[in-house]
């Protein structure tokens, strides 16, 4: 499942709200990507900086876009060679208290809809 979820220039395959996704840096531990992000009324592009532990974690860090800040986990344990427990925790707002109202119940029900779209994803690849 980390490697799903790392393969951000995928995103547009399978997450119906991903116009676009871009890998602009990459190493073992780190990666830069950006995202564009139409939905309804919403649309967004935005970096991070993801912060990578090779099948434990993925840590990111907003770099730019329509955000006052953005930061999210999302961490992998390990049950069985078959199977892991993920857990995803987001948090965002918008520079702007307009965008704020506007936005943030659409952006919360996209981020709502990330564990189902990536579960589906993984039935797709591994059956």
């Amino acid at each position: 499942m980390f490697e799903l979820v790392n393969d951000v220039a995928s995103y547009p395959k399978f997450l119906k709200w991903c116009r676009s996704s871009k890998v602009l840096n990459e190493s073992a531990t780190e990666m830069t990507a950006e995202l564009e992000v139409a939905w309804k009324i919403l649309h967004k592009v935005f970096s991070t900086q993801n912060t990578l532990v090779e099948g434990e974690s993925i840590q990111l860090e907003l770099l730019d876009g329509p955000f006052e800040s953005m930061h999210g986990d999302w961490n992998f344990k390990r049950l069985r060679d078959d199977a892991c427990k993920i857990t995803m925790e987001i948090e965002f707002e918008f520079k702007s208290s307009i965008s704020n109202m506007v936005f943030s119940a659409i952006f919360s029900q996209i981020c709502s809809s990330l564990m189902d779209s990536f579960i589906k994803r993984a039935d797709e690849i591994y059956g």
